[in-house]
Order: C-alpha cells, then sequence, then structure tokens
C-alpha cells in the first residue's frame, strides 16, 4: 500500500523535510496516530503526530532553522509533545515527541511507541527517513483492523488506568461503525461494571463531553456514553 499516493506535494514535502532532519542527526522520525489512521479511513485531519527515536531537541531545531517554507520558527511545548507550526495549513501544528519505551515514558523507539498506544488503530506508523520513506510499520496488525472496522485495546489495563479512554472508545464505535474484539468488550464491561470513569475530575469529563458535542455523530456518542455513565 503506498499511504501517500493521494497526499498533496506541500505535506510530502513537510514530510520529506522532517525525514532528513532526522537523518542529519542519525534519528529516525515516523508519522504516527491519526493522520496515518485517516489516510487508510479516508477521512479529514490535521493532527500531525511524529515519534523521534533519538535527539529529540537537535532534530526540532534542525528542521525549523533548515526547512525553507517555514515561516514561523517559534517552537512550543505542552509537555510531552513538541510543537511547530504547520507551514501549509495555517493555524495548525506539527507535534513530535520522544518515542516511548513504555507507555508511563522513557526512550524507546518505534516499535515500543506503537504498544504505548490505546488502540490497535491509532497505532499505524511510516517511516519519514529517506532511506524507506513511506514505508509502513504495523507491529499491532493496525490495518488488518481498520478493514475489519475493529476496535482492540493494545492494553490490558487501558481502561482502568486512562478512563478518559472510555470517552475515546464511544467516539470511535459512533463515528466509524465499529465493533469491539471480544477481549476488548470484556475489558469495557469490567471498567463501566467499576465505574472506572469516576476516577476522572468533573472539568475532565466536561472536557471530553465539550469534545464530544463537536463530532458530527456527538449525539450517537452521547448515546453510548449514556450507558456507560449508568444514564
Amino acid at each position: 500500500m503506498r499511504l501517500f499516493s493521494t497526499l498533496p506535494g506541500e505535506l510530502i514535502s513537510v514530510f520529506k523535510g522532517l525525514g532528513n532532519s532526522a537523518d542529519s542527526i542519525n534519528a529516525k522520525a515516523h508519522l504516527l496516530g491519526a493522520y496515518p489512521r485517516s489516510i487508510v479511513m479516508k477521512e479529514d485531519c490535521s493532527d500531525i503526530e511524529i515519534a523521534i527515536t533519538g535527539d529529540l531537541e537537535n532534530m526540532v531545531n534542525n528542521f525549523v532553522n533548515s526547512y525553507k517554507m517555514l515561516k514561523e520558527k517559534n517552537i512550543t511545548s505542552d509537555g510531552r509533545y513538541m510543537l511547530i507550526s504547520n507551514p501549509y495549513a495555517k493555524g495548525d501544528v506539527i507535534k513530535l515527541a520522544r518515542a516511548r519505551k513504555d507507555f508511563t515514558g522513557g526512550a524507546g523507539d518505534i516499535g515500543s511507541e506503537i504498544f504505548c498506544r490505546g488502540f490497535s488503530i491509532d497505532a499505524l506508523a511510516v517511516s519519514l527517513n529517506a532511506i524507506d520513506f513511506g514505508n509502513i510499520v504495523d507491529h499491532a496488525g493496525a490495518l488488518f483492523d481498520i478493514e475489519l472496522r475493529v476496535l482492540r485495546s493494545l492494553r490490558r489495563h487501558l481502561f482502568s488506568e486512562e478512563p478518559a479512554y472510555l470517552f475515546k472508545a464511544s467516539a470511535y464505535i459512533a463515528r466509524y461503525g465499529l465493533s469491539f474484539d471480544p477481549i476488548t468488550e470484556t475489558l469495557w464491561k469490567r471498567a463501566l461494571r467499576e465505574k472506572a470513569f469516576q476516577a476522572l475530575s468533573k472539568d475532565e469529563i466536561k472536557d471530553q463531553l465539550e469534545k464530544i458535542k463537536k463530532e458530527k455523530k456527538g449525539k450517537e456518542e452521547l448515546n453510548i456514553l449514556k450507558e456507560l455513565m449508568g444514564a
């Protein structure tokens, strides 16, 4: 599958520029998460996330200083990610972070980062380095699950450790018409019985609900959440 074949040339240029900056410091750069999934599922997406194996700060500085089309040179951070502007989409940012060794942090590579994701459909990665630019990395079977429209958790304790994924699961089910794989369904029901969502603060729940209201299928997601919240 040629994942980048339908993308505009300007975006391909950005991805190649990021890969070249990684090459210049002997690092690895992979596009992963929402954007590769959106290409396969043919949906619009502005969420560009890059996982870096190597010196993140050096790589980002190299890109900002060498990519000629980048007008805004500011680099900001939200804690986990370094953020730079997308030169071809005003107001959008490119998020870059170190590849994690496990979901709690620590330096790793794209293989370990993939299994830090919550669901398999968010774990598809694409290499940006020149030697293998555009090559798909799919250790978690994301393409297979996307084809089958299956939502599969990559971590046994996902819903109890990060209950915000209860909301994310409902969003994906409504948005994409997914169904749970058997193990994930068992984990989901257990989290519901144990009311794992109660670990979230009122503000966190409010934020999740605000995100849902902005979705095209927000009403369907809210119906799923009524079951989740015991309404």
